[in-house]
């Protein structure tokens, strides 16, 4: 369930669009001038789940970048604290690659986006760095 900081984020990142580049610079290491097209994608996902019925799944903000090259991101805004929040960025995630994948010589291709979360407030359960380690098997 969306809250009013998820509401805040979407609208000042959508209103505030030339705001976005000096942020994904620092916080992603990127190198954007600042006249890149930032194109945003819905935030609403319906996950397809066996015996079950869909579920919705609401991201905060996903948009892609569009420089030199395209790049997809995926933000999170998060005012409580809350330890799950690794588990819901990975479904988001995957989410967002599945809707933007496709089914190539019968293998699927995804693309997962670059990924952050940024944190309201700060306690002593804030995680300074995070991270998902995906693992596939056979070597692929």
């Amino acid at each position: 369930m969306s809250n009013i900081y998820d509401s805040a984020f979407r609208t000042i990142l959508n209103d505030c669009r030339r705001f976005i580049i000096p942020v994904i610079n620092e916080v992603f290491g990127e190198h954007y001038m600042g006249d890149e097209t930032i194109e945003f994608y819905p935030n609403e996902h319906f996950v397809d789940q066996q015996d079950q019925r869909n579920q919705e799944r609401i991201t905060d903000t996903n948009f892609i970048i569009q420089g030199t090259y395209q790049k997809k991101y995926h933000w999170e805004c998060q005012s409580t604290p809350d330890n799950r929040m690794l588990i819901r960025l990975f479904e988001y995630d995957a989410q967002i690659a599945l809707d933007q994948g496709e089914v190539i010589n019968e293998m699927l291709v995804v693309s997962f986006p670059n990924s952050a979360v940024l944190y309201l407030r700060s306690h002593k359960k804030t995680p300074g760095n995070t991270g998902i380690a995906l693992t596939l098997p056979g070597g692929l």
